[in-house]
């Protein structure tokens, strides 16, 4: 009988890292978007690192460059949602209570919604490098192993 050869290692951990980084994304973000991308690095790192392992025929840095590619988006979903999930706790009339006191100025609640989803849309294009840099730096390191 003749045995398949698999392909796709990094493709396939990249979507199995995307899943459980959604989750800790999420669960990490609902302590602050700062929380979420310091457990995108990790993720992104782990990620990587599985991804070099997996893959035959081009393991390295390629390999979890890949892998952190396809999981990133998904992490980066799950990690913005759980910040969105804990501001809506807070509310944006508190929110804007105290962007009105740090700053000095009368902001509106919809203008601290506003600029709190803003500040989810920079932490998600952070995350998402951080955690793709991190993919690729393990997969390299990986192979060097």
């Amino acid at each position: 009988m003749e045995q398949k050869e698999e392909r796709g290692g990094a493709l396939r951990v990249g979507m199995v890292w995307g899943g459980i980084g959604g989750l800790l994304g999420f669960f990490a973000s609902l302590l602050g978007s700062l929380a979420g991308i310091i457990a995108g690095i990790f993720v992104g790192y782990s990620c990587g690192r599985r991804a070099a392992g997996a893959e035959t025929d081009r393991p390295g840095a390629l390999s979890g460059l890949i892998g952190g590619a396809v999981a990133a988006p998904v992490y980066v979903v799950g990690a913005s949602a759980g910040a969105l999930v804990a501001a809506r706790g807070i509310g944006s009339p508190r929110m804007a209570a105290t962007l009105s006191e740090v700053l000095g100025t009368s902001i509106s609640p919809d203008e601290a919604w506003t600029l709190f989803l803003l500040s989810i849309v920079l932490s998600a294009v952070i995350q998402a490098a951080l955690f793709v840099a991190a993919a690729t730096v393990a997969g390299a390191l990986a192979k060097r192993s």
